[in-house]
């Protein structure tokens, strides 16, 4: 790989941990879901808004029965609530079974940009490592996040 140029090095890193993420959804789907989450236990959070969201092809070569979407959520960073984070944008990738967790509110704060000053939300950041010098933010983690909005009225009983 010395010879790959950083690009496609990173992509490749990318490709595999969506691979492993897709081929063990069954983990997940046992996971129970995060209740405990509080401000107190985040490290990093921070204030932002969703600049873009995405559901796509991951452009993986997969068996027909594993799940062949992910998510794709651009954050645009605010201010730094706790902790320290230096850039002013993070990306979270995630897969759509069994859903994340905060999927919904995700979904609707990317239609509610700009409207009353109320289109930005809490939320913690937390990388996965891969190795050393590569991490990524997942979607179906656990996190701390507090939105402007009731969900409430808009889910199913």
């Amino acid at each position: 790989m010395p010879n790959m140029p950083a690009i496609s090095a990173v992509r490749l890193h990318v490709q595999i941990v969506l691979v492993l993420m897709l081929c063990f959804p069954g983990m997940a789907a046992a996971t129970p879901p995060c209740r405990d989450n509080t401000l107190a236990k985040a490290k990093v959070v921070v204030e932002a808004r969703v600049k873009s969201l995405s559901i796509g092809d991951p452009g993986l070569l997969l068996p027909k029965d594993y799940p062949n979407r992910v998510i794709r959520v651009d954050l645009e960073i605010e201010k730094v609530i706790k902790g320290t984070f230096i850039g002013k944008e993070a990306t979270f990738y995630g897969i759509t079974y069994p859903p994340p967790e905060r999927l919904l509110e995700l979904l609707i704060m990317s239609l509610a940009i700009g409207p009353g000053g109320r289109d930005t939300f809490e939320w913690e950041l937390s990388a996965n490592k891969i190795d050393d010098d590569m991490s990524f933010y997942s979607l179906n983690n656990c996190h701390y996040s507090k939105f402007p909005i009731d969900i409430l009225p808009w889910q199913r009983p």
